[in-house]
């Protein structure tokens, strides 16, 4: 893979991304982060062969993510982009696909006050990618749950399957909102049907909803590894989703998302996103509440 030198990422990067209003967010995760982050990289290279603008946020942790699938370790991360700016930390990756790594990406966006997170969003305006691909950490509950879309990468053995069904349950918990969709690694269509079903099962049983079936990657050679991968861009980009208007709300909905999350890790109330989700508009209010919370 051919990558942008640093001299060339500033007018590529705009090339590449020009504003639009409407795009779609997808969580890819699953239990082995090799496998998932394989099937992240196949489903954003489909999806930009077809000529989508593609921005993946790399949530997982070196080797086994799709920095590690490139053969790359970007040098900078989200937690640098509202002070060094997009080109600093957004890296382009072939023809309409770039990487973003965002690793305890829900920690970096805590840490953000208001006026942080308006310099993120104006910088990250000139991408407006048509998909956002969050490649998970192996848990399951960063980032990638504010998904409207998410997939579940299936390893192909029955083994795997509890450890699937705690990811699942897990960013479900955190947002319930949102289609899932599970995508079988390592075996054929027939063996990946049988292990989809048992997991929908088991899903709707505990959980009260079937994830669709999307597909499978048979782990065959890279050429034909890549075909499977545009079929299942292909028919990811066919189904009847709703478009998020806002690229700035997204990221807005991740920040609150973020600091409700470390708010319930640390088993206080944050006020700030108490704030925000009443509509107060008072920023002063905000940060006199941040430097001195209620006991």
């Amino acid at each position: 893979m051919h990558l942008a030198e640093p001299h060339d990422q500033a007018s590529g990067l705009r090339r590449m991304f020009t504003a639009g209003a409407a795009f779609r967010s997808v969580g890819v995760m699953g239990p082995d982060a090799r496998a998932t982050a394989r099937a992240t990289l196949l489903l954003a290279r489909g999806l930009a062969r077809q000529g989508d603008r593609v921005l993946v946020l790399d949530e997982a942790s070196p080797p086994h993510n799709v920095g590690g699938q490139l053969g790359m370790v970007p040098p900078r991360d989200l937690s640098d982009l509202p002070r060094m700016g997009l080109d600093a930390a957004v890296r382009p990756v072939g023809e309409e696909l770039a990487l973003l790594s965002a690793r305890d990406g829900i920690a970096v966006l805590a840490t953000l006050d208001e006026r942080d997170l308006r310099a993120l969003t104006e910088y990250m305006a000139p991408l407006a990618p048509e998909w956002m691909l969050f490649n998970a950490a192996r848990t399951g509950g960063g980032l990638a749950a504010t998904a409207d879309l998410r997939i579940l990468v299936l390893p192909g053995s029955r083994a795997h399957l509890a450890e699937a069904y705690a990811v699942l349950k897990t960013a479900h918990a955190a947002r319930e909102q949102g289609v899932w969709l599970v995508l079988v690694e390592g075996v054929e269509a027939d063996g990946a049907r049988r292990l989809h079903a048992a997991l929908a099962q088991t899903a709707e049983h505990f959980l009260g909803f079937e994830p669709l079936y999307l597909g499978c990657l048979d782990g065959a050679r890279r050429g034909a590894a890549e075909d499977a991968g545009q079929d299942l861009a292909e028919t990811l980009a066919g189904m009847p989703l709703q478009d998020t208007s806002d690229f700035a709300q997204a990221w807005q909905r991740m920040w609150l998302f973020s600091r409700m999350h470390t708010a319930r890790a640390y088993g206080t109330p944050d006020p700030a996103s108490a704030f925000v989700l009443s509509g107060n508009k008072d920023n002063k209010v905000k940060r006199e509440q941040r430097r001195h919370p209620h006991p």
